[in-house]
């Protein structure tokens, strides 16, 4: 690896970090728009060689004042990942980011610059720059929080401002990092495999494959870099864990059902559900770490290496008394509770995970006893036998996930957790607010790991392709680019509702829902032609948002809603929270029939979002072509190509228009 000198701020290579004599000190930061590169700090030193001048005199502000400050500590070395990898190099870089965590373990202390945080700052005070700084919400810097021994934050003016191990309690408020683990009083392996995927939960990366790479440190993960995989590198991250540990909390993420209230839909039903839904709820292994953000509150621990140190007095003296009264249990207790004492199993096949788990079927359901607890209650992960055409009858395939129907909703929801009561030896299973108890057993099943390749990087792409092909011409286009930008703020495109067999020159209603499903934001967005005011369709359009799942209606107000009386076929919906504004142009592939989406998010929440996922959305004006760069003639589709479905009251064309 590379570090600093801190007195001259020049490059030099050490095989590892028990070589550096002295130790060195390590920098924590969050990156800037210009950085200095290794490239940068390579060509400083030679041009300084032909100067004489200093190159730390000649470096970055934050270059240069870290080497100060690790220097004013009595440290010869520094490390800075700006400039002490060379990113050009692909086998520089995945060395760096598989070594990482150990740079920062055996770093003697690490100085977490805080840029937007004044070393005047009430760091205890609610909402403070300490707390809601952007340090804390980055992903690379939860390993730099948890590895090194000793953190010293540094406002931004470079000076300490407290360390990890005195402002424990308020980092745990901050990042639900527990404090002992901060203190160094527990070791973060102690922590289960979902408490520490939590911890990442609500951090962002820029590049997605990072969420991964940043978490191998907490996993003591070792795996290929290979930028451009996407979501891809999660799903590898998830598979190493599975080879590494039988931690079942890797599994124990997203919804729980509250199951007093619910009533099992007909399997036919849930395979309709999960037609129409997300993909990856119905699939063993997590899409992101935000999958794992702490369902109400709730930490999940792997139980069997979550015993309390009084268990083995309070099981003797269990079985003391449970041989007056409970003669039956004991035999239970000492050979466990499904017959006999064994840990699950996991190998990946090309037909799925063949996992080993003990196994509930009951009321037409069947659950996964992960042997994970809350402390409080015991998990159930629901399974739902695939209806893959191709499959081994006597292998039979699983998804997780099963719908359920809510009596204090009016619609039903699929749900990938259940509660299965306090007793271990007395499994629970609650359905529409009646308890029965329930009995498990050891079996081999195969449960499918993740979305095929076309199902998980272009699951919206797929979706959008049903209004895409509507023949001869669709009267909708969701741009690719949109539906992307709106993944990235975290709202993805869960459904989009046509109808299966549009029919040419009648009207028509789409909703497409972008939704967050962990945070529960949402926007519907209905699309449709109307009838009414006369002959022709006319195009209109309506949204609805909001901190809940609204299921936009089909009916429209045409004085309200027809674009065609927008001013410049813009309008805007919500409320100073949230504000969504659409705009339409005319498609140049069928102009005068299909209108291009665009939309805006602006208010409070949205606002807030944008900036939490550094995700910029551009004005409608900004994407529209300066006049030099249109040529004097538009190629449109031959009559062949498309065909007009509608005549007379159309929308002008974007040469006509306006706008």
């Amino acid at each position: 690896m590379w570090l600093l000198s801190t007195n001259r701020a020049e490059l030099h290579h050490f095989s590892s970090p028990e070589a550096i004599t002295g130790g060195y000190a390590i920098l924590s930061h969050t990156w800037g728009d210009n950085e200095q590169t290794f490239q940068d700090t390579q060509s400083l030193r030679k041009c300084c060689e032909r100067t004489g001048d200093k190159p730390r005199d000649l470096s970055s502000d934050k270059v240069r004042e870290s080497c100060i400050l690790a220097a004013c500590h009595g440290f010869k070395w520094i490390w800075n990942d700006t400039c002490c990898i060379d990113k050009t190099s692909s086998s520089e870089l995945s060395e760096a980011i598989n070594s990482m965590f150990v740079w920062y373990s055996c770093a003697e202390v690490c100085f977490a610059y805080l840029g937007d945080v004044d070393s005047d700052c009430d760091l205890h005070a609610e909402g403070s720059a300490f707390q809601t700084a952007r340090w804390h919400s980055r992903g690379w810097t939860l390993q730099e929080l948890i590895a090194p021994s000793l953190v010293i934050f540094v406002s931004r003016d470079w000076k300490p401002i407290g360390n990890k191990r005195g402002l424990a309690p308020l980092l745990e408020k901050i990042t639900g990092v527990r404090w002992q683990v901060l203190t160094g009083e527990t070791h973060y392996s102690v922590a289960s495999v979902a408490e520490r995927m939590s911890w990442a939960s609500e951090r962002r990366t820029t590049r997605v494959e990072d969420e991964a790479y940043s978490l191998m440190g907490l996993f003591n993960i070792h795996m290929p870099t290979i930028y451009g995989e996407g979501r891809e590198a999660f799903q590898r991250l998830q598979q190493e864990i599975m080879r590494s540990s039988v931690d079942t909390s890797l599994f124990a993420w997203d919804d729980w059902i509250d199951s007093d209230d619910a009533t099992p839909l007909k399997l036919r039903e849930v395979y309709e559900a999960f037609d129409t839904s997300t993909w990856s709820e119905c699939y063993l292994l997590a899409d992101s770490p935000k999958s794992f953000r702490k369902p109400f509150g709730r930490t999940v621990r792997y139980s069997p290496s979550a015993r309390d140190p009084l268990q083995p007095y309070l099981d003797w003296q269990w079985q003391m008394d449970a041989e007056k009264s409970h003669p039956v249990n004991i035999s239970r207790r000492r050979f466990g509770p499904f017959a006999r004492i064994e840990l699950p199993r996991f190998t990946f096949t090309n037909y799925g995970v063949e996992c080993r788990f003990p196994i509930i079927e009951s009321d037409g359901l069947t659950i996964a006893v992960l042997l994970c607890d809350t402390g409080r209650e015991h998990i159930g992960l629901l399974l739902c036998p695939s209806n893959d055409p191709v499959q081994d009858p006597s292998r039979k395939k699983y998804h997780t996930a099963y719908g359920f129907w809510n009596r204090g909703s009016a619609f039903s929801e699929s749900f990938r957790l259940i509660s299965l009561g306090n007793d271990f030896y007395n499994l629970t299973l609650r359905l529409n607010g009646a308890a029965k108890t329930v009995t498990a057993e050891w079996r081999d099943i195969f449960i499918l790991a993740s979305p095929p390749p076309i199902g998980k990087d272009v699951a919206s792409s797929r979706r959008s392709f049903l209004l895409h092909s509507i023949e001869p011409a669709p009267p909708f286009r969701l741009p690719h680019w949109l539906i992307g930008r709106l993944a990235r703020m975290g709202l993805e495109l869960l459904r989009l509702d046509i109808p299966s067999q549009p029919i040419a020159g009648q009207p028509l209603t789409v909703v497409a829902e972008f939704a967050d499903r962990v945070v529960g934001e949402a926007i519907h967005i209905s699309l449709g032609t109307c009838t009414q005011s006369s002959g022709t369709p006319a195009h209109w359009a309506k949204v609805s948002s909001g901190y809940q799942y609204l299921w936009a209606a089909d009916s429209h107000d045409c004085c309200e809603h027809h674009i065609k009386a927008w001013p410049s076929w813009t309008k805007e919906f919500g409320d100073a929270d949230r504000t969504v504004r659409l705009s339409f142009s005319s498609c140049k592939l069928t102009p005068g029939l299909t209108l291009v989406v665009h939309v805006e998010l602006e208010g409070h929440v949205y606002d807030a979002m944008k900036v939490q996922k550094n995700v910029p959305f551009p004005s409608w004006e900004s994407l529209k072509p300066e006049p030099h760069d249109v040529g004097p003639h538009v190629p449109q589709l031959s009559s062949r190509d498309a065909r007009p479905v509608v005549t007379g009251d159309l929308l002008p064309t974007a040469a006509t228009s306006s706008r």
